[in-house]
């Protein structure tokens, strides 16, 4: 894979192509160095993460794993990375340009934010290949309700990016032709976000369902304060002051 740093944004590129992105033993310990690299980087706060050719992802290299070169340890350390990008104060934009199936929705489904092209077709098919859809299994049915959930992972089909869009799978879906423009534009909205209450609101959205109310009120008066003492806060107020000078 491809990490290309600059500045507050940074590009994650998946680069097997010549498999449709997916992911053997030494991709799954790529992405976890790469994810690494990118919490210790403080200044960055978008990352956007794509496939290079014509798919997103499709998720574990089924030759790899039939030829016993791909293990428990390799799956975890992909479980790994996706869990640390989950839980990082930064934001993960997934530009799913083809298909994303198995491991590969498996990545998009901890991004904050997930822009498809109307040809990708997303699944999780591991049920089909006596597996099971890792962490997806806890994170899906939080997004999308149970019912769908089970219909996906239980069934292991692919569903169009128009259905996953109107499931919640997917954020937004555009003409293939528009996607790489969209995805740009995408990618601007996320990085013109105040970073401390960009980074608060995900922190505190991730633990939405992990932690009771008192517990979570107490953290989000804690970051709340942060973000009123930030010196974004104070631009923000600033320029708020300049549009609309107060009546006399």
């Amino acid at each position: 894979m491809r990490l290309e740093l600059a500045g507050p944004l940074a590009r994650l590129t998946l680069e097997r192509a010549e498999v449709l992105n997916a992911g053997d033993a030494r991709f799954a310990r790529d992405l976890k160095a790469a994810v690494a690299t990118l919490g210790a980087r403080p200044e960055v706060r978008v990352i956007a993460l794509t496939g290079a050719g014509r798919a997103f992802s499709t998720g574990v290299d089924l030759t790899a794993l039939a030829h016993g070169e791909v293990g428990l340890a390799d799956f975890i350390a992909w479980e790994d990375a996706m869990t640390a990008m989950e839980r990082m104060d930064k934001l993960f934009i997934a530009g799913i340009n083809g298909h994303c199936l198995g491991g590969g929705l498996q990545l998009a489904l901890v991004c904050d934010y997930r822009l498809a092209s109307d040809e990708a077709l997303l699944g999780l098919p591991a049920v089909k290949e006596c597996l099971i859809p890792s962490m997806s299994l806890w994170r899906l049915p939080r997004l999308i309700g149970l019912a769908r959930a089970k219909e996906l992972i239980l069934l292991g089909e692919s569903v169009s990016a128009r259905t996953a869009e109107r499931y919640g799978v997917v954020n937004r879906v555009v003409a293939a032709g528009d996607f790489a423009p969209a995805f740009e534009a995408t990618i601007e909205r996320f990085l013109a976000l105040p970073p401390a209450s960009a980074r608060a609101s995900k922190v505190l959205a991730t633990r939405a369902f992990d932690v009771d109310f008192e517990a979570f009120r107490k953290e989000m008066e804690t970051l709340l304060a942060d973000c009123l003492e930030s010196a974004e806060h104070r631009r923000a107020m600033a320029e708020i002051r300049a549009r609309k000078p107060r009546a006399r």
